[in-house]
């Protein structure tokens, strides 16, 4: 798991490679606003064999990594809906980055997410969502 500081960002090693080419499986990108739970979901993508980067804190976060960091998913917490948030999905669907929302159903309606997860979420459903999409085996 790697965690972001973003107060003090450390280099991204992976600058233009994709998770195949480093070597390091799918690269999973979460934005989680909680902290808490945001660390929960981490621990739980690399229980299941993914490396999580994050959790970052907000869409605004993602979009300024996004240029350096070539994500295989995207997971996206959305306590509220805003012009970043937007911006982000926007640059994920340029890109074709598959991604998961979970949040309200206000802060979710009419977002072109690829599945949404509707809260309350627990880390779990999260990894058993995108368990099929990445063809993983049952998370432990």
């Amino acid at each position: 798991m790697m965690l972001l500081d973003p107060d003090h960002p450390k280099p991204n090693t992976r600058v233009g490679l994709s998770s195949g080419e480093a070597g390091i499986g799918p690269l999973v990108l979460l934005i989680e606003p909680d902290r808490i739970l945001g660390l929960d979901l981490a621990d739980a993508l690399v229980s299941a064999g993914l490396h999580a980067f994050g959790p970052l804190p907000d869409a605004a976060s993602g979009l300024a990594l996004l240029p350096h960091l070539a994500p295989d998913y995207v997971v996206l917490g959305l306590p509220r809906r805003d012009e970043a948030s937007e911006s982000f999905v926007q640059a994920l669907r340029l890109r074709g980055i598959p991604f998961v929302a979970h949040g309200t159903s206000d802060s979710t309606a009419e977002l072109p997410a690829d599945i949404f997860l509707h809260e309350p979420v627990l880390a779990q459903d999260v990894v058993e969502t995108l368990a099929p999409l990445l063809r993983l085996g049952s998370p432990s």
